[in-house]
């Protein structure tokens, strides 16, 4: 009877070491899916998502400050000048993907962040520049390069060397 039982343990664990020994031999999922974030991959997925965008027939325009964008909604409304308390919905994505990282609705009520722009602070500076293009019950898209938002180290689930792009929509601007 010990002896059935020392057999039923033994073959126990030669079908675990066969099994875990098994296992060892299929590639590594989280392995597979590894990408390296580079300056060089980052141009070129961003080159190849403005050519897109142009394809399907909207206007990227380039910004000095190095952001590219897409007038959604043209207004004669009034530029935000610094000190101004404004009334923004945003949504923040990764084009590449199209993963949304943050957005508006999920902290302010009525998915309205209302804040006083000043440049300088802390956000990224190609949120201040995208910002900075928008006049009140304008709205837009706007792709930001790494170098304008978290560079090399990225931020959360943003990968390093990912541009980053946002839709804005101004609302209103409270002097």
């Amino acid at each position: 009877m010990k002896r059935m039982k020392q057999m039923k343990k033994m073959k126990f664990l030669l079908i675990a070491i066969v099994l875990i020994g098994a296992y060892s031999c299929f590639d590594d999922p989280v392995e597979q899916e590894r990408i390296d974030y580079t300056p060089a991959r980052e141009a070129a997925l961003l080159a190849e998502y403005i050519d897109t965008l142009e394809d399907r027939g909207f206007d990227v325009d380039t910004a000095a400050a190095g952001i590219y964008y897409v007038v959604t909604k043209p207004s004669d409304g009034a530029y935000i000048q610094a000190g101004d308390s404004i009334g923004l919905e945003y949504i923040g994505f990764i084009p590449e993907n199209g993963f949304v990282f943050d957005k508006s609705a999920n902290h302010y009520t009525n998915g309205l962040w209302k804040f006083k722009y000043m440049p300088g602070d802390n956000l990224i500076p190609g949120f201040h520049a995208a910002i900075s293009l928008l006049t009140e019950g304008s709205e837009g898209w706007f792709i930001i390069p790494s170098s304008l938002a978290y560079g090399s180290t990225g931020s959360g689930a943003i990968p390093p060397y990912t541009t980053i792009a946002f839709e804005l929509k101004l609302k209103d601007i409270y002097e």
